[in-house]
């Protein structure tokens, strides 16, 4: 009867003490008999829409529940090339040479000593953007995590060549299998541009291979072909890639001019590599 009264008269979430040990000792209380000194506050579900309600009747409770401020940030794109660079790089890449209106005093003076036959005034070549440039965007699987480049890439040719000279097509696998110009469900056959016009690809030839790709990447061959037509029509090839140049045939790398995404890359290699390819179209 005196345990019963005690336990009454305890209070509900004071655990019963256990009775004393033989010999005095106390025993120990076990944990799930201990009081809980914490307490849980729902933030979803029903209780938090009452709440809400209450609130929005001006019937508050006095305690505001947490608000969710859990948001996705995403990440700032990091350009591929070193920003103090990227202009010059560009430039070289889509500049052609093209005649100044100075004239050339050193082939005029060659002329004039060895007693050749003058037809016109020799002048001056320099390099400009001014024939604008054809952008070739690969949106095979192979260049999907590289979507955010070619979109700075796009914006940063349009700055130095100008937005109105600057064509832009997409493609998958190869350009020869059609290109899309504006509209994604029409798809033209490719034309190259008028002789002179740079070419500048972004992609990696084929080289990423995912799995079960199958037919969706063209072949080296397909490749071959493709520089080929270009180069036979008197245009420039350089491709923007995310591979070293020394990872292509050494046949691709006669006729197209490689500048890796690459934040080690140079204005003097991207120079170098242009020049190459204009030196080549250019000899007999």
């Amino acid at each position: 009867m005196e345990r019963a009264a005690r336990a009454e008269s305890s209070h509900p979430f004071e655990p019963e003490r256990a009775d004393p040990a033989p010999g005095g000792a106390e025993r120990a209380v076990l944990l799930t008999a201990r009081p809980v000194d914490f307490s849980l506050t729902a933030i979803g579900g029903p209780a938090r829409q009452a709440a809400e309600a209450d609130g929005a009747n001006g019937a508050g409770t006095g305690a505001e529940l947490p608000a969710r401020t859990a948001t996705a940030a995403r990440l700032s794109h990091e350009p591929p090339w070193k920003a103090d660079w990227a202009r010059g790089i560009m430039f070289a890449v889509a500049a052609t040479p093209v005649e100044s209106r100075e004239v050339d005093q050193r082939a005029l003076l060659r002329g004039v000593v060895g007693r050749q036959a003058l037809r016109a005034v020799p002048r001056r070549r320099r390099l400009s953007t001014r024939r604008g440039a054809q952008l070739l965007l690969d949106h095979g699987p192979g260049m999907a995590p590289f979507r955010d480049d070619a979109v700075w890439l796009r914006e940063l040719v349009g700055s130095i060549a100008g937005r109105d000279r600057v064509d832009v097509l997409r493609f998958r696998g190869a350009p020869g299998r059609g290109v899309v110009r504006h509209d994604p469900l029409t798809i033209d056959p490719y034309r190259p541009p008028p002789p002179g016009t740079p070419v500048i690809l972004f992609s990696d030839l084929g080289r990423m291979r995912p799995p079960f790709a199958g037919r969706a990447v063209a072949g080296p061959q397909e490749w071959r072909d493709f520089v080929h037509t270009v180069a036979h029509s008197g245009c420039p090839v350089v491709c923007l890639t995310p591979y070293d140049s020394a990872d292509y045939p050494a046949l691709l790398r006669k006729k197209v001019a490689f500048v890796p995404l690459d934040r080690r890359v140079s204005l003097r290699h991207a120079r170098e590599a242009a020049a190459r390819v204009r030196g080549w179209l250019e000899c007999p």
